[in-house]
């Protein structure tokens, strides 16, 4: 048993950091993981790679380290080479063996009280949360003509949003300024700390396993797609019992380094979505659905994730969905909902 499982979900290619094509995308994190004064944590890398990254990881180091692959029971979309974030996370819910989970990112660093904050944090009764500081080949990237040539978001985020992109951006960090985490405005403004609403659960986020449990994890009628089901995670902790437990710090951060897309060897090119995740996260809300993966949907609430799938703010352009959630692909989604229970299945690993 340890106090932290760190899970490091991963399905992008060896060397995929901007400006650093000579560091694998571990080397960051690893190194950064080496130097922490907290000790008594593993990391669990669930990889859609696997077992690519087996001999980068196979080797002793000061903590352990379990490489596995997403769980078949969890891996239908990945499978489809679709999006599968939630089956990814939840396969490392079911490894972890640590009282508090945190999740990290490939490509990332950060200071060696990285992992003694959320510990701090959780034994005076939070879910410590830290935000991001994007780089770019190696130094603080700004929103200026060479993030716009070769920063990930300037040219592979995913916008649901009619104004064009750059404009998306330059409204976010403005001309010239510090390409960051969002929420970091608002929590300077608050004074460098704040208590976070819950949908502000976001990337190097942690939350206690049993908490973690009591959801049944991330929803997986999320995948197929990506975006949103780590706020519906926050959303559901929230109406789980845990509200008000979500700490940011401005003190409390991680440098993540720009980087290419997920390989193609794991999501296909140029797919349109299936459905609009901020409907299916309007749905839970809604019906106050907190935990996950336990039932079904109604018709009526498949009805109501296209409907709102087909108008703004879900839709920007006509013909933004696969066959406007109505062809086989909605038809796969709608009927492959998957059910199960994280606490019954960690019997088995």
């Amino acid at each position: 048993m340890v106090s932290i499982s760190v899970i490091l979900p991963t399905a992008r290619s060896d060397h995929s950091i901007i400006g650093l094509p000579e560091w694998h995308i571990f080397y960051p994190t690893f190194e950064a993981l080496l130097q922490q004064t907290f000790k008594d944590f593993e990391v669990i890398v669930v990889d859609a790679l696997y077992p690519k990254r087996k001999e980068w990881l196979d080797r002793k180091w000061d903590f352990p380290v379990k490489y596995v692959p997403v769980h078949p029971n969890h891996r239908f979309w990945l499978d489809n080479k679709r999006w599968s974030v939630c089956g990814t996370l939840n396969t490392g819910i079911l490894h972890a063996e640590g009282e508090l989970i945190v999740r990290i990112d490939d490509c990332s660093e950060f200071d060696p009280l990285f992992l003694q904050k959320f510990w701090d944090g959780y034994k005076q009764g939070y879910f410590p949360l830290a935000m991001h500081t994007r780089y770019l080949g190696g130094k603080p990237a700004h929103f200026d003509q060479e993030y716009r040539e070769k920063g990930y978001e300037a040219k592979h985020a995913l916008i649901v949003e009619k104004e064009d992109r750059v404009g998306v951006l330059r409204r976010l960090y403005g001309e010239g300024g510090v390409v960051r985490d969002t929420r970091w405005i608002t929590v300077e403004g608050r004074g460098g700390k704040m208590l976070a609403p819950s949908m502000w659960f976001y990337g190097y986020s942690s939350v206690s396993l049993e908490a973690a449990l009591k959801v049944n994890g991330f929803d997986e009628n999320f995948d197929g797609d990506k975006s949103l089901e780590d706020m519906d995670m926050g959303n559901r902790l929230g109406m789980a019992g845990y509200k008000d437990m979500f700490m940011l710090d401005v003190e409390h951060s991680v440098i993540e380094h720009e980087h290419e897309p997920i390989s193609s060897e794991v999501i296909a090119r140029d797919l349109k979505p299936i459905k609009c995740n901020y409907a299916l996260y309007s749905a839970s809300e809604k019906r106050k659905r907190w935990r996950a993966n336990s039932q079904k949907l109604t018709e009526d609430e498949i009805g109501f994730v296209r409907q709102e799938s087909l108008k703004p703010p879900c839709s920007p352009t006509p013909n933004f969905y696969a066959d406007d959630c109505r062809g086989s692909l909605w038809d796969i989604w709608v009927s492959h909902q998957n059910i199960f229970d994280l606490r019954e299945e960690r019997v088995s690993i």
